[in-house]
């Protein structure tokens, strides 16, 4: 993931897949005879199908950026303050044994005397979404990789209740009653939260946004 083509292509194949997968499932479900058990039965294995592709689209792209600025080989001094602190964050992790009192004078070195030494960035392990991709968790991650996430807060009932809730209740064998008409409704909100994450993502790499503002 050195260039922004190569970042651009690897976010829309993996967009085309899921969005083909998820359409082709919703063409099943239409097809079911209108509110027979069949077709209420698809509508409810969806939903987890729905926060599966959610969840592992969010993880991808922003696991994808994280790699991207990693390999830009920046200086701390260049990058935005949220990967300063991932990388000398990942640092005090590497070092076992620090005391608290350690690990806060260390960060405090390595702030005031970093700007010229290349960051490490922490890529290769991508991003953890903790397999429950709620709101708050989600804000988070944003907030980790200096992007801007307040678009989604009109969507935080969606992801919270809609998406995630009813994926653990229906994963833990309770019932839940999915219509039609409240799946593809579903559907089409998905695909909605999936395109922001994709277009946040490479307006960020496009725009440079990784990097520190340059005050004039």
């Amino acid at each position: 993931m050195r260039t922004l083509a190569e970042l651009q292509d690897a976010l829309d194949e993996d967009l085309a897949w899921r969005r083909s997968e998820l359409h082709s499932y919703l063409s099943a479900t239409r097809r079911a005879e209108s509110d027979s058990p069949t077709q209420r039965t698809l509508c409810r294995a969806g939903v987890p199908l729905l926060y599966a592709h959610w969840e592992g689209y969010a993880k991808h792209c922003l696991s994808l950026y994280l790699q991207y600025v990693g390999r830009r080989r920046l200086t701390y001094g260049e990058l935005h303050p949220a990967f300063v602190a991932l990388g000398h964050e990942s640092s005090l992790d590497s070092q076992e044994g620090l005391s608290a009192t350690r690990r806060i004078v260390r960060r405090a070195q390595a702030l005031l005397s970093g700007d010229s030494v290349r960051a490490t960035i922490p890529w290769r392990r991508g991003v953890d979404t903790q397999s429950n991709l709620n709101s708050s968790r989600c804000f988070d991650l944003f907030e980790s990789l200096g992007l801007d996430a307040s678009p989604l807060n009109t969507k935080a009932r969606l992801i919270d209740y809609r998406l995630l809730k009813a994926r653990n209740e229906i994963a833990h064998g309770q019932y839940l009653d999915v219509g039609v008409e409240s799946y593809e409704e579903l559907h089409l909100e998905v695909l909605v939260i999936m395109n922001f994450v994709r277009n946040t993502v490479n307006a960020a790499a496009e725009n440079g946004l990784y990097k520190r503002p340059v005050v004039s």
